[in-house]
């Protein structure tokens, strides 16, 4: 790779670090091209992008990018996932996906809301629910209380129209007609 080449790279990686503020690093040593391509439809599915990196330029790129605190994370093969959605859906793939290939996807941390996380911490990340599910939990929590005030409503209208239903039910039964 000459001279340009590596200052255009630098200046993509540099632009791709600016623009996200979640992604998660990986050795991704022993993989193969298939395997990469399996991870790089998963992580596309789940709103990231996968790319292998050179260390030193990517290493560059991020104290360009202002990310000094993530360039540690750059040693042997590196490959990063950048987060464009929801990063416990991202990190969930990683974390799978490494377990399936034991000792060949290793997780090493990454960036979060603009801070450095560990791997642990990645980790921990992929145990969250998906931020559908989390939204699915909040509207059932603010909604719940007013299903609750909604009956508590309804209740006394509820039981006279049962009461009345009742009575009317047992004038029947006794031969008693309306009039």
């Amino acid at each position: 790779m000459n001279k340009d080449q590596k200052a255009a790279v630098v200046a993509q990686l540099t632009l791709q670090f600016g623009e996200t503020t979640t992604m998660f690093v990986a050795d991704y040593r022993g993989l193969d091209m298939p395997e990469v391509t399996e991870l790089r439809n998963k992580l596309r599915d789940a709103d990231a992008s996968f790319s292998v990196v050179k260390n030193t330029l990517a290493r560059r790129a991020a104290k360009d990018a202002g990310l000094e605190g993530v360039a540690e994370l750059f040693v042997g093969p590196t490959a990063v996932a950048f987060v464009q959605g929801d990063a416990a859906a991202v990190a969930k793939v990683l974390k799978d996906f490494g377990k399936t290939r034991e000792g060949i996807l290793e997780l090493r941390g990454g960036l979060m809301d603009g801070d450095v996380v560990s791997a642990d911490q990645v980790r921990e990340i992929a145990e969250l629910p998906t931020r559908e599910v989390i939204l699915a939990m909040l509207l059932n929590t603010v909604d719940g209380p007013a299903r609750t005030l909604v009956g508590a409503i309804n209740a006394p209208a509820r039981d006279i129209v049962s009461l009345l239903g009742n009575w009317v039910e047992k004038r029947k039964e006794n031969g008693e007609t309306e009039e």
